[in-house]
């Protein structure tokens, strides 16, 4: 590492230590943007904060209470499915692909 570049610490990152207590309380946080909101699920997710010989729990620094990694994904999931796009409608004309043509020979091969 050179002395242009500094240590980003995970743990010390404001909207994760000890904010919240549940991944649904992530997702309902009217203050947090769904960027931020995923960045913060998938900071808890990671193994930054996994919890000593129990690697399918986390827990966030101040936090009385380790998490399932489950709850934590499975909010990340809700999150991803409320971003979906809504599915096309049905009876809509099938895209057709591009017919391409045979590549010609190359001469003097």
């Amino acid at each position: 590492m050179n002395s242009n570049q500094t240590l980003f610490d995970i743990h010390a990152n404001p909207l994760l230590v000890a904010t919240y207590s549940d991944p649904s309380d992530v997702l309902a946080d009217p203050v947090l943007s769904r960027v931020e909101k995923r960045c913060v699920l998938a900071a808890w997710a990671s193994d930054a904060f996994a919890v000593e010989n129990n690697p399918w729990l986390r827990q966030l620094p101040g936090s009385p209470t380790a998490i399932p990694v489950g709850l934590i994904l499975s909010a990340l999931r809700d999150l991803d499915e409320e971003d979906d796009d809504p599915p096309p409608l049905s009876g809509a004309p099938a895209m057709r692909l591009p017919m391409l043509e045979e590549p010609k020979m190359a001469v003097g091969f």
